[in-house]
């Protein structure tokens, strides 16, 4: 919850959108770096599976940044809650309409170790948000 501390040294909507899009730039970040540590200690398809879980967690979060963060000048703290709640419920429905969309046309991701990393990748990308304000401090003082 750390963003939410960076968000408001700048309430400008300008610098929303710019810590959104740095949010962004880190988890895809992490994202690369678990694609390709992936690739280099298994195989292809371990990566791929990878890249799977990690995308399905970045287009999610970056839905919830841009929704969440791109605020009105003089947002009321009514309409902000909103809009952080607006940006969780999308991020969960297309969470679920994404990992449908693997079970049914990727089934090959889903099954045995392909499975395990296809969630772990989710995970860690998850974990990119933790990371993510320590890495942006200096960019939002």
């Amino acid at each position: 919850m750390g963003w939410i501390l960076l968000m408001s040294s700048g309430s400008e909507e300008e610098s929303g959108i710019k810590l959104a899009l740095s949010f962004i730039g880190v988890q895809l970040g992490v994202c690369l770096l678990v694609v390709v540590s992936t690739l280099v200690v298994f195989d292809r398809k371990m990566a791929e599976a990878a890249l799977v879980g990690c995308m399905i967690n970045a287009i999610a979060s970056g839905y919830f940044a841009i929704v969440s963060l791109k605020l009105p000048k003089r947002a009321s703290p009514g309409i902000i809650l909103a809009r952080f709640y607006v940006g969780e419920v999308g991020k969960f429905v297309i969470v679920a309409v994404c990992f449908g969309w693997v079970f049914k046309f990727l089934p090959g991701l889903v099954q045995g170790r392909y499975a395990i990393i296809l969630f772990v990748a989710f995970l860690i990308a998850q974990m990119a948000f933790i990371v993510a304000p320590l890495v942006l401090k200096k960019s939002f003082n």
